[in-house]
């Protein structure tokens, strides 16, 4: 990880413009953040990004809320991001 992915994916409080430039990078970079970062506006604007690897890593960020996780679960279009948010859903049940 980059040292400009390494600030992002350790932030706690988040800015709009923080969240404006994740959104431009480009989508492994988005990808990459997506597992890592505690913005839960951002994860739910990632949720609905147009490359499915950005998407998966949402669904598996334990960040990530759990309606939007649901909503990955049961709607994306791609297998693999619905398996991803079940396998993220699961883990969080067991943990409470």
């Amino acid at each position: 990880m980059d040292s400009n992915l390494l600030f992002y994916a350790s932030k706690k409080e988040w800015s709009p413009s923080d969240e404006a430039a994740v959104l431009k990078m480009e989508y492994p970079k988005r990808a990459e953040l997506a597992r890592s970062i505690n913005c839960e506006g951002l994860l739910v604007d990632l949720s609905l990004d147009q490359h499915p690897e950005v998407r998966k890593g949402v669904a598996a960020n334990a960040a990530t809320p759990i309606t939007t996780l649901r909503r990955l679960a049961e709607q994306d279009l791609c297998i693999s991001v619905q398996e991803k948010a079940q396998e993220t859903l699961k883990e969080q049940t067991l943990e409470s």
